[in-house]
């Protein structure tokens, strides 16, 4: 049964699992590792009911795993877990590029315009570490734009299972990937711009393939084979 917080308390929760998605996604929380519900409730000054419910989130999420009698444990991801994920992913954000360039408005396609010109900025300044958050942002523009609450509702999902911070970083460190990234997504915007569905879904499938097949050659050594 869920417990219901105060306010401060489901702020306090909400802030403990963002913090924890943030470390685990950049890495500095590394998979395997366990989570102790009083080591994190004394870090964050807090009882350890917010904590315990910030770990369930985490784990609906994908991010964790719990083993009985034993604790919570940073989830451990396989490379073909990995890699089939990513096929999902080709499929759901193909779909919505496609439905982004028939559906969204001008004030949208305004936004994913802005976001392209700060990338612009961040890969002449070669920022790789900036990237992958500017990167993450136009995607989440265009799933915004399909204009379908259920295919937000499962790439918000994907995004999470993916642990999209983590994954972005590994592959964003290949020489030559945030140009060939860049390139990608000006071919994609071109699409939307113009209106055109099938344009769009295929610049977005061959993005999306491009990235598996880089992150492919990298992620062997980094999770569990």
């Amino acid at each position: 049964m869920s417990v219901e917080f105060a306010d401060g308390e489901r702020s306090k929760k909400e802030m403990i699992a963002d913090e924890l998605r943030r470390e685990i996604g950049s890495g500095r929380i590394r998979p395997g590792e366990k989570l102790s519900e009083a080591r994190l409730a004394a870090r964050f000054g807090v009882s350890r009911m917010p904590v315990r419910e910030a770990l369930k989130e985490l784990e609906t999420a994908g991010f964790v795993s719990v083993e009985q009698r034993r604790g919570t444990f940073v989830k451990q991801m396989r490379k073909h877990d990995i890699l089939d994920l990513f096929e999902v992913r080709e499929a759901v954000e193909g779909m919505a590029a496609r439905l982004c360039a028939t559906r969204a408005g001008n004030e949208l396609l305004s936004r994913i315009d802005e976001v392209m010109a700060e990338m612009h900025r961040v890969v002449e300044a070669g920022d790789i570490d900036v990237y992958g958050d500017v990167d993450a942002r136009l995607h989440a523009l265009i799933a915004e734009g399909s204009g379908n609450d259920r295919l937000r509702e499962h790439y918000r999902l994907l995004v999470q299972h993916i642990n999209r911070g983590l994954l972005s970083s590994i592959v964003s460190q290949r020489a030559g990937r945030v140009t060939r990234s860049f390139d990608e997504h000006v071919r994609l915007v071109a699409a939307l711009q113009s209106r055109d569905g099938d344009a769009a879904e295929a610049a977005m499938r061959k993005h999306v393939r491009s990235g598996r097949a880089e992150l492919q050659d990298e992620v062997a050594a980094k999770f569990a084979p």
